[in-house]
């Protein structure tokens, strides 16, 4: 009985071992969501712009009329400053879509199409994370 446990013990120890050495020790990734964050540069004149949205076949965001369901309903302004917005798109990575600017009566400025790069900013490469990413466009 004493051997077939000791065999048993030294089994587990080499297949743990093996399982090291070759990466398929199985892993739990800690993070369960996360937001992404993209910064919109203005280039260019910026006295009329009043807002910015970003825009998908789905409408604009952020926007009084967004549904709040969709995938949309995450997006946000974290921040602004000068010709800068950043915006939380919660685990959104939009590649293409259109940059809108708005005046302050509501006036549609521009709407330029862009496609982002996106680069992760934390978590890891099997389990994913943050990304960020930035255009620029031109009201």
């Amino acid at each position: 009985m004493r051997g077939r446990r000791r065999a048993g013990i030294v089994t587990v120890a080499g297949l743990v071992t093996l399982m090291g050495l070759t990466g398929c020790v199985p892993f739990a990734c800690s993070a369960i969501g996360w937001s992404n964050t993209l910064a919109v540069q203005l280039d260019g004149d910026t006295s009329a712009v009043d807002q910015v949205q970003l825009c998908t076949d789905a409408g604009c965001a952020p926007a009084e009329d967004v549904d709040m369901t969709g995938p949309l309903g995450f997006v946000s302004v974290e921040d602004q400053a000068g010709d800068s917005w950043t915006f939380s798109v919660g685990m959104m990575r939009l590649e293409r879509f259109t940059v809108r600017t708005l005046a302050g009566d509501g006036t549609v400025l521009s709407d330029t199409e862009v496609t982002s790069e996106w680069v992760r900013v934390g978590g890891s490469e099997q389990c994913g994370g943050p990304g960020e990413a930035t255009v620029t466009v031109q009201p």
